[in-house]
């Protein structure tokens, strides 16, 4: 498997976190990227020792919303993402995933500005750190928790936060500005999500195997290259059809798939 390739969990059936490193290396990949509440299940530092006897590097640690609506929620919002940092710092994650948080009765300009201004001590925090926080793009049917829907506004978020950018493929490849997107974005990004869709399929969360779908991957991974993106291309292939074909089998098929791409790129 080709080594810029990580496996996040979420592709793999529940399972207490130690199980699942065991599986992700077997597959063959080098990096894994779990969820935040995994962790918690599993233990810290347990999963750190996991991770680490699996011979795995931590790609990314799945945090998922922040918040910043409301002062209370912006408070609650801080606290829980200093935690994430600390526990990324003891799982040696190089990065933290994640989305904006929806922005209530605020307009677009308001939300920016509010999101920017909650999330400078974590930024700073995550600075000192070493570790790279990173907005990703998503579907607006997640707008409770979103406010990036385009690649080029989670771009223009992160900058005014101070943060990075992680692309999800995903949700951003039908965007009319996306190669232009990527190119503008090459500085700030910090992973790569990949996945692929078939047209037609309306059933969420509806990934496929990178592929099997419309996702111009074979154009879209060598420009990320191109662009100067040397980090993890996360596999995040989540829904039925990965369960249809067995998670092992089309993880496999996709990591080659990728591989192949990054080879030639």
């Amino acid at each position: 498997m080709h080594p810029s390739i990580s496996i996040n969990t979420l592709c793999l059936p529940p399972a207490p976190l130690g199980a699942l490193a065991e599986r992700v290396a077997q597959l063959g990949a080098r990096g894994i990227s779990p969820d935040l509440d995994q962790v918690l299940a599993f233990g810290v530092s347990e999963s750190a020792q996991a991770i680490r006897e699996a011979g795995l590097a931590v790609a990314t640690l799945t945090h998922r919303a922040f918040g910043y609506a409301t002062p209370a929620e912006t408070d609650v919002a801080r606290e829980r993402l200093l935690r994430s940092i600390a526990i990324a710092g003891e799982l040696g994650a190089q990065t933290i995933i994640m989305t904006t948080g929806g922005r209530g009765a605020l307009s677009w300009p308001q939300a920016a500005e509010a999101f920017a201004e909650a999330m400078a001590p974590c930024a700073e925090a995550a600075r000192r750190a070493g570790i790279r926080l990173g907005i990703e793009p998503t579907s607006h049917l997640y707008s409770d928790v979103s406010i990036a829907h385009r690649l080029t506004d989670a771009a223009t978020l992160a900058r005014k936060a101070g943060i990075g950018v992680m692309i999800d493929l995903f949700a951003c490849w039908v965007d009319a500005d996306i190669d232009a997107a990527i190119a503008d974005a090459a500085p700030l990004t910090a992973l790569v999500q990949v996945s692929d869709y078939v047209y037609g399929d309306r059933g969420l969360p509806c990934r496929a195997v990178p592929g099997d779908g419309a996702v111009p991957l074979d154009r879209l991974i060598p420009a990320i290259a191109r662009a100067g993106f040397t980090g993890w291309y996360d596999l995040e292939i989540i829904g039925p059809r990965l369960q249809a074909e067995g998670e092992d089998a089309g993880l496999r098929r996709a990591a080659d798939y990728i591989g192949k791409l990054l080879e030639t790129a």
